[in-house]
């Protein structure tokens, strides 16, 4: 029977050992006992390696997964935040989209009520003055006062101006002031006052 050198380094096979020693002198089976022992020690060092390095694995398949879990988690919220910002990006379009809807919607109306006064200046050389015609004037004030009611109702909330901030009604022909504020426009404070004094310029 070939003995290999350094048996205790590798497993040993059972063809390498005798089937009965009976026939084995006492020499001989003493040193088969020794290298059944040893065998027998690196098999079970080898077992003991064996289950270190199963739990091993076993802790990294765990961790392994708890990580996938963990960044399928993030995946899941990154997917919900960026649905979330498209949808904002999307409201945010179409109230910018609405605000130019009325933006242009005003514009137009002013446009309008521009046009039907746009010869004031005519009127005016001719001495009949804007306020002629106040209807065509106040329509394109109301023109005028929508989009600044609209431009300013982030800030100021509701389009209604306080009660102590609306200006004097403007006199009709007849009231003794009338002719004066005519001729002295800049002296008073009401709209129509206000807009010939420019108109003067």
């Amino acid at each position: 029977m070939a003995t290999p050198n350094h048996s205790s380094d590798r497993f040993r096979s059972a063809t390498d050992f005798p089937k009965s020693i009976e026939s084995v002198e006492q020499a001989e089976a003493n040193k088969l006992y020794v290298e059944l022992r040893d065998c027998l020690i690196f098999t079970n060092r080898s077992r003991s390696q064996l289950l270190r390095r199963n739990e091993e694995h076993k802790q990294t398949a765990l961790q392994l997964k708890s990580d996938i879990h963990r960044m399928q988690g993030l995946i899941n919220q990154l997917t919900l935040e960026k649905t979330q910002i498209t949808e904002s990006n999307r409201q945010i379009v179409t109230e910018l989209q609405q605000e130019m809807s009325t933006m242009a919607s005003h514009l137009d109306e002013l446009s309008d009520a521009f046009g039907v006064v746009a010869d004031f200046e005519d009127a005016q050389q001719s001495g009949m003055g804007l306020l002629a015609a106040p209807s065509r004037f106040f329509r394109f004030l109301r023109a005028v006062k929508a989009i600044v009611l609209w431009w300013r109702k982030d800030d100021q909330g509701p389009d209604v101006l306080p009660s102590e901030t609306h200006p004097p009604q403007s006199p009709f022909p007849g009231d003794p002031s009338f002719e004066d504020r005519r001729k002295n426009p800049q002296m008073y404070s009401d709209p129509a006052s206000q807009n010939r004094s420019l108109l003067d310029r």
